[in-house]
């Protein structure tokens, strides 16, 4: 059984002109997964850079209501709409994951600008909200499930992803302020993929606004005791070097494989 295969798509944060904003791809167990979706078309823009089929993508998982994280869910199915009208196929189904408070906050929103996808889809779109830490059978004996994690607004519902499939654990921060249930759910995984906003130096900014600092990220792989730390939404170098984030993470997570994630990137290399 091949191992699960993950494409940083987006991994910068929301203000950080040189990336794509956050989405994260795993294929796993014979089926494809989106976590987030970006801002935009952008998300579209880099599956098809990335040699994936948009038209593949069967399950996506939105981490909270940020537009930076769940604006190109629009965008997505209605290319994905389209694409297979071209075809005179009807659209593929699609499974949407999110903590109860998220998805109607999200959904809300996209009633709110007439949003399409809902109508088109009809039955083939499924909202899926499970409870907090409940687990979720998806395709091929994957498993997800969703986290309450600490972002704003406070009782939003905000959520990390854990997907288990062919004997691999991959944990999804989403965005987060440092976070026990976080690394509760993270212990033993093989890949963490935690958001950092910048360094300990602006710890104080960047909690006050619900994000975390490298070394968060370094503490929270250490404590949970995972092989790999992916560190993604990453600011922009006018406000921090990568290279500082990349020493900052290690000091904190010995042991631990550390790398700064990129636009394109693929786990495992």
């Amino acid at each position: 059984m091949p191992r699960p295969r993950v494409v940083f798509l987006g991994t910068g944060g929301a203000l950080n002109p040189e990336r794509y904003q956050a989405s994260i791809l795993v294929q796993a167990a014979g089926t494809t997964f989106l976590l987030d979706v970006g801002g935009g078309l952008g998300v579209v823009r880099r599956l098809l850079a990335c040699e994936v089929d948009p038209l593949g993508v069967r399950h996506v998982v939105l981490s909270h209501r940020h537009l930076d994280h769940v604006g190109g869910l629009e965008p997505l199915l209605m290319y994905m709409f389209y694409a297979a009208y071209r075809t005179e196929a009807p659209p593929p189904p699609v499974s949407v994951h999110a903590l109860p408070g998220s998805a109607a906050a999200i959904r809300a929103a996209l009633a709110a600008a007439d949003s399409s996808a809902d109508r088109v889809f009809g039955e083939r779109l499924a909202w899926r909200t499970p409870a907090p830490g409940a687990v979720t059978a998806v395709d091929g004996g994957a498993t997800l499930t969703l986290v309450p994690v600490d972002h704003l607004p406070p009782g939003g519902e905000a959520g990390a992803g854990v997907i288990s499939a062919d004997g691999v654990r991959i944990v999804y921060s989403g965005d987060t302020r440092p976070c026990d249930a976080l690394i509760d759910a993270a212990r033993g995984a093989d890949l963490l993929i935690h958001e950092v906003g910048g360094t300990d130096a602006r710890a104080e900014l960047l909690h006050r606004v619900g994000h975390s600092t490298a070394a968060d990220a370094g503490r929270a792989a250490a404590r949970a005791g995972v092989r790999a730390l992916a560190m993604f939404h990453t600011p922009a170098p006018v406000w921090v070097a990568p290279g500082d984030l990349l020493a900052e993470a290690r000091r904190h997570a010995p042991g631990v494989e550390v790398f700064l994630s990129e636009d394109g990137m693929v786990w495992p290399v």
